[in-house]
């Protein structure tokens, strides 16, 4: 049978003997796709696009948290013949200038969210490479760049028009094996082998005065560092590499639910950068994107449901000691927010925001965290 030829294999960037939309390998969970997010105090505004060609799926989100509502629509779509079609639903992502330059464009549609804006990117920082394996089994192997951006446009929530003026905000952009997305796959084996030792991750871009940054890790429940890699671009574009950070997170009463923070930025030198946040909008909560059993029919992103396929729903999020959800989601597996916006002081006092992404799993001994997950 003769292969169907793509636009795109004009282009001399092949890296097998494939079409360039067909993947080298036919792992159901190799997935290729956009995570964006724009805020300011009070409102919190997200979507994100992702390909799941051996899947034939391409799906997303979109929504926005403001008034201590957090609302969420979720769109799939047969991929092919509309391979490169990054349109699904009510929601198009147009990549005006490559790596640069995006226009986000969300229409009518049953979350009363609408947004129409353009994307302009000041910074990105490629992650090291992500591989995990469990029972010899790659579970996930995947890159990822992330980016500190500014934002212009509007957005509408419930028929409130709100202009999107020079708004902060992040995206990321990831591909590669994902074991939480696609259909879900248990692995089994007879050998024991011990638990992932992740307990803590922290994620932050931000931009603070006149200079960029990035960092990321992960801690086990000891508050041993586990990974860690930033930098901090200034204005002249030279980069400052980052060799490690402390941190010292303030919590909601009763809860895993981050207010405010600090966190110390140690450069490969041993010079020190001192930065205070605090949390301005209550956090976006993920299993809304669909991620972690968060579509209604209890299944994650990547799954087929049909040539096309679209839900909204709505949730109260003022209260940190409860995790909402889908209805369709019992309370013990409802995960919470790990979103956060925030504004951030710097050295100097320069100021700025920052997107902190912050996710506890289970015990944590240094925040006082035991037992099992209760996120919020």
């Amino acid at each position: 049978m003769r292969w169907q030829i793509n636009p795109h294999d004009d282009f001399p960037f092949h890296q097998a003997a494939q079409p360039i939309d067909v993947p080298v390998q036919s792992d159901r969970h190799f997935n290729d796709g956009y995570w964006f997010s724009f805020y300011t105090a009070g409102t919190y505004a997200f979507c994100g696009l992702r390909l799941h060609p051996n899947s034939n799926v391409i799906d997303g989100y979109a929504g926005a948290i403001h008034g201590g509502v957090q609302r969420n629509v979720r769109f799939s779509r047969a991929l092919r013949p509309r391979t490169n079609d990054l349109a699904v639903g009510p929601f198009r992502l147009e990549i005006i200038e490559p790596m640069r330059r995006q226009r986000l464009v969300l229409g009518p549609n049953d979350s009363g969210v609408e947004l129409d804006v353009e994307v302009s990117v000041r910074a990105v920082w490629p992650e090291s490479r992500h591989l995990q394996h469990r029972h010899g089994v790659v579970l996930n192997d995947l890159l990822r760049y992330t980016g500190v951006t500014r934002v212009r446009g509007w957005l509408s929530i419930d028929g409130e028009r709100i202009a999107v003026d020079d708004w902060h905000g992040a995206r990321d952009h990831s591909w590669g094996i994902r074991a939480s997305m696609g259909p879900r796959t248990p692995l089994g084996g007879v050998v024991a082998e011990p638990r992932d030792p992740r307990a803590l991750r922290i994620w932050i871009p931000f931009e603070c005065g006149d200079e960029l940054g990035f960092f990321h890790m992960h801690e086990d429940a000891d508050g041993n560092v586990l990974d860690f890699e930033g930098e901090i671009v200034a204005p002249d574009g030279s980069v400052t590499e980052l060799a490690a950070a402390r941190h010292a997170f303030v919590y909601e009463p009763g809860s895993r639910r981050v207010s405010s923070g600090a966190f110390t930025l140690v450069e490969q030198g041993g010079a020190e950068r001192d930065y205070a946040f605090e949390i301005v909008c209550e956090p976006a909560h993920p299993q809304g994107f669909g991620y972690t059993f968060g579509w209604s029919d209890g299944g994650n992103p990547g799954v087929w449901r049909g040539a096309e396929a679209i839900e909204a729903d709505r949730w109260d999020v003022t209260d940190p000691t409860k995790a909402p959800g889908g209805d369709h989601l019992p309370p013990a597996r409802r995960l919470g927010g790990t979103e956060f916006a925030a504004t951030l002081r710097g050295p100097g006092d320069t100021a700025g925001m920052a997107h902190v992404e912050h996710m506890v799993y289970g015990t944590y001994k240094p925040y006082g965290f035991d037992g099992p997950v209760v996120w919020g």
